[in-house]
């Protein structure tokens, strides 16, 4: 199998499969889904009724292009653009972090002013309060959880 078939496989099978990309990763996919295909930039811009140059702009920085273009161009290679946001932990574990960073932050100004009075609870207590206040803080996520202190 030549490289370019190889390549060509590769490529429609992540075309067909949906396959995610990075929003840098638009540019160059739409470059190689247009080579792959034999089509030259200027076929691609008379096909979308543009000129040449935006079609190689596209290619190079196509995160500067609105969403309604991306589509347009995918359509012009037969593909659909799809808008995938992923992530790589949960939405729960997101909340949890922020939740806990927030508690941590809260506790902090509260044990400092507890330091002052000579008032400082214990490791047990530090905790056993972090976790109450994760929990709640968790459970009912609002604007309040993502505001910097």
């Amino acid at each position: 199998m030549s490289p370019k078939s190889l390549k060509l496989k590769q490529l429609s099978t992540s075309i067909t499969e949906g396959k995610p990309l990075s929003i840098e990763g638009i540019g160059p996919r739409i470059h190689d889904v247009r080579t792959a295909m034999g089509m030259t930039q200027a076929q691609l811009a008379k096909k979308l009724k543009m000129s040449q140059p935006i079609i190689s702009r596209i290619e190079k920085n196509a995160e500067a292009c609105s969403l309604k273009t991306l589509s347009k161009v995918a359509q012009a290679l037969g593909c659909n653009f799809l808008g995938v946001l992923s992530s790589e932990i949960s939405l729960e574990e997101k909340i949890i972090a922020q939740a806990e960073k927030k508690a941590r932050d809260i506790l902090k100004r509260t044990f400092s002013n507890m330091a002052l009075e000579k008032q400082t609870p214990n490791q047990e207590a530090y905790d056993f309060q972090l976790k109450n206040l994760v929990e709640s803080l968790a459970k009912n996520p609002g604007p309040e959880l993502w505001e910097e202190a």
